[in-house]
């Protein structure tokens, strides 16, 4: 149970969100010299962000189902985490998505705003 103090202390929230920022930022500098160099509009950088970070949840989800695709189960349960109808499979990368397209968006608001 000590332990467990650790996981909702303010300093393990604080950990988080640099962590979080150190593997976001550089999908944004990404995206952002895409969207730039391609001549793009702002909208494409919003896909990009959500995609770039999206994408690798889904194919990690769908590695794990290839077994599925490959030998099906027959008579018995299949694990959750394998199957092809276990819809956290499918949420997970759009809800990714969903958080990513939205902080894209609210970083070009910010980003737009001059004093």
């Amino acid at each position: 149970m000590v332990h467990l103090w650790a996981d909702m202390s303010v300093l393990s929230l604080l950990y988080g969100v640099f962590g979080l920022g150190l593997v976001v930022l550089p999908v944004l500098v990404l995206a952002y010299w895409v969207v730039r160099l391609g001549k793009l509009r702002r909208r494409w950088f919003v896909i990009l962000v959500a995609a770039i970070l999206s994408l690798p949840v889904l194919a990690i989800n769908l590695y794990f189902m290839i077994d599925e695709l490959v030998q099906p189960t027959v008579d018995v349960v299949p694990f959750e985490a394998s199957s092809l109808t276990y819809l956290p499979n499918y949420l997970a990368p759009a809800s990714v998505a969903a958080a990513m397209a939205l902080a894209a968006f609210i970083y070009l608001a910010f980003a737009k705003e001059r004093p």
